[in-house]
């Protein structure tokens, strides 16, 4: 039963709960996941700052819708003036077309209207740029004490003591200020201002910045844009690496009958790099990739096998006998190409105490340590700033002394989750906004990337082995994969005439990707056209399905469901991200929202186990970690495949539907499907492939790039580029954007860092510029390559996260150099939408759609 523990008003217990429960519209999951950050909202800035800043972009804006006017005042003056008039008259003009300030000689005087006006506003705007200038080392110290009050908060040192304890010394040497920073702790501020803007601005989960619940819809809960923090219904979950605590365990109680590939392998073309550890030394071997090796590491890839099941699978596939089978996967044990495979369960919640276990007998002092690993673990959770200091410091000690004993040593990483109790929360006053997101996950499919994955696979299939071949999937996966990759690359430059299915559907669905680009491309030329002050397009509703109707039948075939990352403004949702759809970004918190009463669990298996199986075929859920930690999760779903299963498993070309299907041993179709984050480019090829059959992928719909904006390096150094933020109904699919030209002053001048202020502000007035921007790296990717941006994502999100500046505030603007000269060139700025808001706690959304196969992305009243 759920519990019903809404963020903002907790029904009387759990029966309101259930009765208060309503269902979802078909097309929308039945629970959303909430990720809030525990620190509350705090800008910086003062109050006489803020003031100024605001003063001096009004009258500089004024200023610039007066000054034509003011011009042709001046102009008609001049002709009739002469003498000192006419050059005083002159002079005046001068100043208001240069946008400069006039001399003494304006002062007084009956100006016409307009003039009057802008002088008016130009005393303002100087007399507001004085303030900023004069009273800056004032406003500086002051926002010095603000931050240092604010990064004294217990929740942000509790993130920074498990992720970043060399930045937690000098957080704390910081606060200890008071405000007067000594010249090491003034170095530290860019890096403190960078985690501070993550802990109140970004929602992604990483200890305890972000805590994550579940919500149930119904029509007693809390409306989305109303949730808060509870620190009381707050539960850290602490862990370690259950794939480097496994292969530490294994080096101590090595398995006899159980094999795995070494965790330090390299598979190059033509050779293979290992760690051969003998008692203290370690070298880096390599071997030569032979056809024997290879065929090998293909049975190996998904995971461990007993010596027994490989050594069959090996025999049947080299055709020798089983002893010459067995006498292999020894030659490669004692190489250490393959290690002994796990002796506990990776998918455990806990897996320490089956390891104690273990250990006891067999190593009984590596037992002891793992005990202690075990509690000092358990206090994490509830300890202080300087305990929990302390502890992550003994924890370092004991993973020595394992190491010391393990032949598989690692570097034991803790995990935390913070972990919101159930709650309950409503569609109301979002009702229209949901729907319409429905809209964007039906464009969103348009272009997502296994589309193209699923043809170009298929049409490289039957190249290579001809209509409706059956080979073994783990042979030739990694190949398969290998060459689908390159030839995707190739589909915006005709490859998707030469590479796609006969029936041109790959061809057809670049044709209407860039159909819908340039359409909203057009729209924003348009727009910016005839409207260039406007900050808001707003798209038709059903625009965006709308061109994405065509969508051949061939991509509809597969069900889809996708996760759109929003957050709640005012009646709208500001769009983040579009995400594969149940439970991508959610498993691995499944278990512990189980723990404290959510149902959330269920309800993703009940939703993948419909999707997956739309067409009669069961699926087979892979338990795998595959040596990623974010991987695990609790059983999910029905039946499981094993790495043993895995490698009897064959790729069939489907004739009639001209498709590829994965057929057991007994020739019956069987769809095994991974439910972990499922990083695609970390999983093994022939899940890899599995995956790309089975499901969709993530949309990178921000870096679409319609705006179409100028090169950098053209004829004339460009001014700044302005987008306009793109509304469709109530869904922002993307804010204001601004691209920075030779007119950004991106670092101070001669005058230094008060002028600097004064002439970002100066540059925020003329391109309408808000105080709150999110600095954001430019994948640089035309408006058809968007495949290499899927293709190359792990390579991205290594790139500098989002990062959010208060130009409003002195220290962030003192900090800006540093943030822009340590980030890729090329990027953008973006409004802070929403920005932050004092004492609020920043909040996002996961709310996924589901579309049955061959149907379309729509919410439907039950």
């Amino acid at each position: 039963m759920t519990t019903s523990l809404s963020p903002l008003a907790p029904a009387d217990g759990p029966e309101e709960a259930v009765r208060g429960a309503t269902r979802a519209p078909d097309g929308l999951a039945d629970t959303a996941m909430l990720r809030i950050n525990p620190l509350p909202g705090r800008r910086l800035g003062t109050a006489e700052l803020a003031t100024a800043v605001r003063t001096l972009v009004e009258t500089e804006q004024l200023c610039t819708a007066l000054a034509d006017a003011a011009c042709a005042e001046l102009f008609d003056l001049a002709a009739t003036a002469t003498g000192r008039d006419r050059h005083r008259i002159l002079d005046l003009k001068r100043a208001v077309f240069n946008h400069r300030s006039p001399g003494p000689a304006s002062d007084g005087g009956d100006w016409p209207a307009a003039t009057a006006a802008w002088l008016a506003a130009r005393r303002r705007r100087d007399l507001a740029s004085s303030v900023l200038t004069t009273g800056y080392d004032t406003c500086l110290t002051q926002e010095r004490a603000h931050l240092a009050e604010t990064i004294a908060a217990e929740p942000f040192q509790l993130s920074l003591a498990l992720t970043s304890p060399q930045v937690l010394d000098a957080v704390c040497r910081y606060a200890r200020s008071g405000g007067s920073p000594s010249k090491q702790n003034r170095k530290s501020e860019r890096g403190i201002l960078q985690l501070l803007a993550r802990a109140m601005v970004r929602t992604s989960p990483l200890t305890r910045f972000t805590a994550v619940g579940f919500g149930s819809w119904s029509e007693q809960g809390s409306p989305l844009d109303r949730a808060v923090f509870q620190r009381r219904r707050a539960h850290a979950v602490v862990s370690v690496d259950r794939t480097l605590v496994s292969a530490l365990v294994t080096g101590l109680v090595p398995a006899a009958d159980t094999v795995t590939r070494s965790r330090s392998l390299r598979v190059a073309q033509a050779s293979v790099r290992f760690h051969h550890v003998d008692g203290s030394q370690v070298r880096v071997l390599s071997a030569p990739l032979t056809s024997q090796l290879r065929t090998l590491l293909n049975l190996t890839a998904l995971g461990p096998v007993t010596v027994a099941d490989l050594s069959r699978a090996l025999a049947d596939r080299l055709e020798i006998s089983v002893p010459q089978a067995e006498r292999l996967v020894q030659g490669a044990r004692d190489a250490q190409i393959l290690v002994s495979g796990p002796v506990v369960d990776e998918q455990a919640a806990d897996p320490l105490p089956q390891a104690r276990e273990l250990l006891r007998d067999h190593a009984p002092d590596a037992a002891d340590r793992i005990a202690e690993l075990s509690t000092d673990l358990a206090r994490l959770a509830t300890a202080g700033v300087p305990e929990r200091v302390a502890l992550l410091r003994r924890l370092e000690t004991t993973q020595r002394s394992l190491n010391a004993l393990s032949s598989q040593p690692a570097q034991l990483q803790v995990n935390e989750d913070y972990l919101l109790d159930p709650f309950e929360i409503t569609r109301t006053g979002y009702e229209q906004a949901l729907a319409d997101a429905a809209e964007v996950a039906e464009f969103s499919h348009l272009f997502d990337r296994h589309h193209e994955l699923r043809a170009l696979l298929c049409t490289l299939f039957v190249d290579r082995f001809g209509h409706g071949a059956s080979v073994p999937l783990v042979d030739h996966a990694a190949d398969l994969v290998n060459a689908v990759d390159s030839r995707e690359g190739e589909i915006g430059h005709g490859g998707a005439d030469d590479f796609g299915p006969p029936d041109g559907s790959l061809a057809r669905l670049v044709e209407l990707r860039q159909t819908a680009v340039r359409t909203i491309a057009d729209r924003i030329a348009r727009h910016t056209a005839e409207q260039p002050d406007a900050e808001e397009l707003v798209l038709d509703t059903g625009l965006l399905a709308g061109l994405a109707a065509e969508l051949p039948e061939r991509f509809r075939r597969t069900a889809a469901s996708y996760g759109l990352l929003v957050q709640p403004d005012g009646g709208r949702l500001v769009l983040n991200g579009c995400y594969a759809g149940h439970g991508l970004l959610t498993t691995r918190f499944l278990g512990a929202d189980r723990d404290l009463g959510g149902r959330t669990a269920e309800a993703v298996a009940g939703r993948a186990t419909a999707l997956f199986s739309a067409d009669g075929v069961e699926p087979l859920e892979d338990r795998g970690l595959h040596g990623v930690n974010v991987n695990h999760r609790i059983p999910l779903l029905e039946r499981t495949i094993t790495p043993a299963q895995w490698n009897t498993l064959r790729l069939t070309h489907d004739t009639e539907r001209d498709d590829l299907v994965l057929r057991d041993a007994d020739g019956a179709p069987v769809r095994p499907v991974t439910l972990g984050m499922r990083w695609l480019e970390l999983l093994p090829a022939p899940l890899r492939l599995a995956m790309w059959l089975a499901e969709n992928s993530r949309v990178m719909v921000e870096s679409f790039g319609w705006e179409q904006v100028p090169p950098v390096d053209g004829p004339q150094p460009r001014h700044t580029v302005t987008a306009p933020r793109l509304v469709v109904g109530q869904v922002v699919l993307q804010r204001r954007r601004w691209y920075p030209g030779s007119d950004f002053p991106a670092a101070p001048g001669p005058q230094g860092p008060a002028a600097h202020l004064v002439d970002v502000t100066t540059w925020r007035a003329a391109h309408g510029v808000p105080e709150e921007i999110v600095i954001k790296s430019d994948l640089d990717y035309g408006s058809f390559t968007r495949q290499a941006a899927n293709r190359n994502y792990l390579m991205n999100r290594r790139r500098e996260k989002p990062q959010y500046v208060d130009l409003a505030s002195a220290l962030a603007v003192r900090v800006l150099p540093r943030l822009l000269e340590r980030r890729p060139s090329g990027g953008y700025l973006e409004e802070a939408l929403p920005g932050v808001r004092q004492g609020r706690h920043a909040t996002e959304w996961l709310i996924e759609y589901d579309r049955p196969a061959g149907a379309r992305f729509q919410l439907r009243t039950p």
